[in-house]
């Protein structure tokens, strides 16, 4: 029977080891082997601490992810033994990935098993990506590639109350496209789509990495500027401004003006989104009335 289980073990396609109370690799099989790149003649007898010296030096077998080797071998250490039995992932530096057991006996030697899930890994990381495209297209405007609305809210919602717990200021703007429906009776909904797009990237290019941009819904957009006041929000609302009267936007052979109205409001202590978006658009609607193509200052609630 023993020789029955000794040569199923030899034979077996999954790794198995054993490491003596001295750290020492006692047994391993070819599988083993093959995982540490190292041949099964020179690997038993090799101390734990060996194997990995080799493996990480010579760049073969299990991947040793450090700069600072000696430290990680005090980490593996720490852990080996602490426990009677404990599991693991493992990766190999010709991209195979290994499900690792060991299994420690009262006098503190360790079987170890590792089975290959490199199938299972590639299913797993495939299913990840597409988790995250799923998230980012259901986040994402399809046609500016910025933020959609839902996103939108998400995101102010936890940033007003940051904002508030830190007592800072911060500052909204809503935008829109003034005669937006002319262009798209004139030119066509492609010019309409091509319209939105550059005004998406003439915006971008007066807001910093973590303000927050949305297209909001038809030719409305909407900006949250962190810890800054109306003022301030004002001057990159007419930045904006410039920015679009300086570049046209060119359609085959026409240029247009693309000109958008403003609103901005600055966030008040326990405010929440909604009265916010709603105090924008109320400024926005204000700027319409004024003549459209300039920014009006949402006036502060009185209460």
């Amino acid at each position: 029977m023993h020789k029955v289980l000794v040569d199923f073990l030899y034979s077996s396609g999954d790794g198995y080891g054993i490491f003596n109370t001295d750290d020492q690799l006692v047994y391993a099989n070819p599988a083993l082997g093959d995982i540490f790149s190292i041949p099964i003649e020179q690997l038993v007898g090799m101390g734990f601490d060996a194997i990995i010296r080799y493996c990480h030096q010579q760049h073969k077998g299990l991947k040793i992810e450090t700069d600072d080797l000696e430290n990680w071998l005090l980490y593996a250490a720490q852990r080996r033994r602490s426990v009677p039995f404990r599991i693991f992932e493992a990766d190999t530096m010709d991209g195979r990935w290994f499900l690792m057991s060991e299994q420690c006996n009262a006098e503190g030697a360790i079987l170890l098993h590792a089975k290959e899930i490199t199938v299972q890994k590639q299913l797993q990381q495939a299913l990840q990506v597409a988790e995250q495209q799923l998230r980012h297209l259901a986040n994402t405007d399809e046609l500016t590639k910025i933020a959609n609305r839902r996103s939108f809210t998400e995101q102010a919602e936890r940033v007003l109350l940051h904002q508030d717990r830190t007592d800072a200021t911060c500052s909204m703007l809503m935008l829109d496209i003034d005669h937006f429906k002319q262009l798209n009776d004139e030119h066509g909904h492609l010019a309409g789509d091509l319209a939105l797009q550059f005004l998406t990237r003439q915006i971008k290019q007066h807001l910093r990495e973590y303000d927050l941009f949305a297209r909001y819904g038809g030719e409305e957009f909407v900006v949250l500027l962190t810890d800054i006041p109306a003022e301030e929000a004002l001057q990159v609302a007419e930045r904006i401004h410039r920015q679009l009267a300086e570049n046209p936007f060119q359609f085959k052979a026409h240029k247009m003006a693309i000109e958008v109205s403003i609103g901005v409001a600055e966030h008040k202590q326990s405010e929440s989104l909604a009265v916010l978006l709603q105090r924008s658009d109320q400024a926005l609607y204000q700027a319409k009335a004024q003549g459209r193509n300039c920014s009006v200052v949402a006036k502060p609630i009185v209460v």
